[in-house]
């Protein structure tokens, strides 16, 4: 059984849980990856044991690093513990044993299921456009919704819901728009409170920090220009905060069959838009009279996708980083697309206006004999374990320098 308060990484040490709750919600700086980019032509920088803020970076790169490398898609899952029914002579007999039975959900661990649920609170680290977090997770673990849920998997994804401890569910919300109530008062009650004026009419350059699980002043003091999303928004800055999310994210709040026609004219408006203002900075460029008629940068316009890609995109963010934080509490966890996706809204009772790009069955994984086979997927492919990892295309296939197609030569 995992235990849900410490790991191991590769070199079989024990850390307690919250040391790995602080590797999982930091990131690595950029002086971190010069570390691994440094000119090979020059003499490595000793590394100075003694400064902890070094030691630190090194085991925040070293805990990533592992954390990365281990993750994998599980093929399948430890059942933790049979469902058992009484039989007509009223002992109890495992449902497994029974050939006749439906396939039926093994009982989950609730400390499995406890340490998924922390995974989710840290995945809402995740960034998304604007903050706007346009995503919704459903935590499937009980054994009769477990099977209900599988009912609506294709191919073994059925097996894998079933005998996983719990599946987690996300919902990208196709019509973020209909929150902009929710989300201005998000942002108005984890503002920093304005900055107090002192006997001359001026403002004061530090103030307490507000803490917004508290909702309550802290001793900690704060500059009065703090980052963009704490620092106090007069109310048109909000207002203009919730247009923008309303024509990235497309998610207008009108009726559904208004929204999609909407949304895409003004995609096309936009696109047109932005199609002559390219043709016209560059003939600005060929032309020099141009520049003089328009002394000033053309502004460019973005390009817009529909609901469903926008919402999509920020939800995957979260869902990479759920995957990362269970591998760090040693689960297996394995992202699946093949769901019958109107089933699964019918037995979950999600509205329509959340679309489901993935579900990510998460557990122990199954213990193999020596004999065993790995596990392979519906269409024969190994996903890895126990250290053999599925491959990958080679780095210069996939990473290039300044161009498309350019080697990226960092010597």
């Amino acid at each position: 059984m995992v235990s849900a308060c410490k790991m191991h990484n590769s070199m079989g040490t024990s850390y307690p849980h919250k040391t790995h709750h602080v590797v999982l919600s930091s990131s690595t700086t950029g002086n971190d990856v010069g570390h691994h980019t440094a000119d090979t032509e020059k003499e490595p920088t000793p590394v100075n044991n003694s400064n902890p803020s070094t030691l630190n970076n090194n085991n925040l790169m070293d805990g990533f690093d592992s954390v990365v490398n281990k993750r994998y898609a599980c093929t399948r899952f430890q059942r933790y513990q049979e469902p058992t029914h009484n039989t007509e002579n009223g002992t109890e007999e495992s449902a497994a044993t029974n050939a006749n039975a439906v396939p039926q959900a093994a009982i989950s661990d609730q400390s499995v299921v406890k340490s998924a649920y922390k995974c989710l609170e840290l995945s809402q680290r995740a960034p998304t456009g604007f903050n706007a977090q346009p995503y919704r997770v459903i935590l499937v673990h009980s054994k009769e919704d477990k099977e209900r849920l599988s009912q609506y998997c294709l191919g073994r994804n059925a097996d894998r819901v079933r005998d996983s401890d719990c599946t987690a569910v996300f919902l990208a919300d196709r019509e973020c728009g209909r929150d902009g109530k929710r989300y201005t008062n998000f942002l108005v009650d984890n503002m920093d409170p304005p900055p107090r004026q002192n006997e001359h009419g001026t403002s004061d350059d530090t103030r307490p920090l507000f803490n917004s699980m508290t909702r309550s002043a802290s001793t900690t003091i704060a500059k009065a220009n703090t980052s963009r999303t704490r620092r106090p928004l007069s109310s048109k800055a909000l207002l203009k905060l919730r247009m923008l999310i309303m024509l990235f994210s497309s998610g207008y709040p009108l009726p559904r069959f208004l929204n999609v026609p909407f949304s895409w004219g003004v995609r096309t408006a936009v696109s047109i838009l932005s199609f002559f203002a390219r043709c016209l900075q560059s003939m600005k460029q060929r032309f020099r009279i141009l520049s003089k008629l328009f002394p000033s940068d053309i502004q460019m316009l973005p390009t817009l996708s529909s609901a469903e890609t926008w919402a999509q995109k920020n939800t995957m963010l979260a869902a990479m980083i759920y995957m990362l934080a269970c591998t760090s509490r040693g689960l297996a966890t394995c992202p699946m697309e093949g769901i019958d996706a109107a089933g699964v809204r019918k037995v979950l009772v999600i509205p329509r206006r959340y679309s489901i790009p993935l579900i990510v069955s998460t557990g122990t994984p199954y213990r193999r004999s020596v004999n065993e086979i790995s596990e392979t997927d519906d269409v024969g492919m190994s996903h890895g374990d126990d250290g053999n990892f599925s491959p990958r295309y080679s780095l210069q296939e996939v990473v290039f320098g300044n161009n498309f197609g350019v080697t990226c030569d960092l010597t």
